[in-house]
């Protein structure tokens, strides 16, 4: 007796949150049915934009100024892993040399510098790639960020109600704002390396 007044309660449980979700969904596709009534009575008078965010970080001086600053400031480490590399190239080619008269010892110590100076090598280039990858990453943000400024920038500035970037399928020449934003971004540029 008593499961069954359990099931009849659930089952009247269950079909009062049916109805609920029922009335949830009625009330949402009623809302959105509203507002795209609304959003195509305005749609004359909305101004929408799209912008290639990835394209506007390569282009920007911005960003070709950060890479040639950090090509600069590793440059020194590369060519001192390049010397290195050259290094261990000549102490393997002796080690390979069959002509060359080197005794058991004399072949045995050449071995283990090659060995020690591949192991150096080996985490030098890993510090070097680490070092890198996370100024590339900091300075990437930089960029990114002044990227985004432009677009907010530009947005204002234009009476521009809505610019979409990633995720857009389609995106008609007309409404393509990108080079416009990456103009602003070279003025600003222009503009900071005049002042400096």
């Amino acid at each position: 007796m008593l499961v069954s007044k359990f099931k009849a309660n659930a089952v009247v449980t269950a079909t009062v949150a049916g109805v609920m979700d029922a009335v949830r969904l009625c009330l949402l596709v009623g809302m959105l049915a509203l507002c795209m009534g609304v959003s195509v009575a305005q749609a004359d008078s909305s101004q929408i934009g799209f912008v290639d965010i990835p394209y506007l970080i390569d282009k920007a001086p911005q960003a070709l100024e950060a890479e040639q600053r950090l090509e600069a400031e590793f440059a020194p480490r590369q060519a001192e892993l390049e010397r290195q590399r050259s290094q261990l190239n000549l102490l393997s080619n002796q080690l390979l040399d069959v002509s060359a008269d080197l005794s058991e010892s004399e072949r045995s110590q050449l071995d283990i510098q090659a060995r020690s100076l591949e192991r150096r090598i080996k985490r030098s280039e890993q510090d070097f790639r680490e070092e890198l990858n996370i100024q590339k990453n900091n300075e990437f943000k930089q960029v990114r960020v002044l990227v985004l400024e432009a677009i907010a920038r530009f947005g204002k500035q234009n009476d521009y109600d809505l610019i979409v970037s990633d995720g857009v399928l389609f995106a008609a020449k007309r409404i393509d704002v990108t080079e416009r934003i990456l103009e602003g971004l070279m003025k600003d540029f222009s503009r900071l390396q005049s002042s400096n």
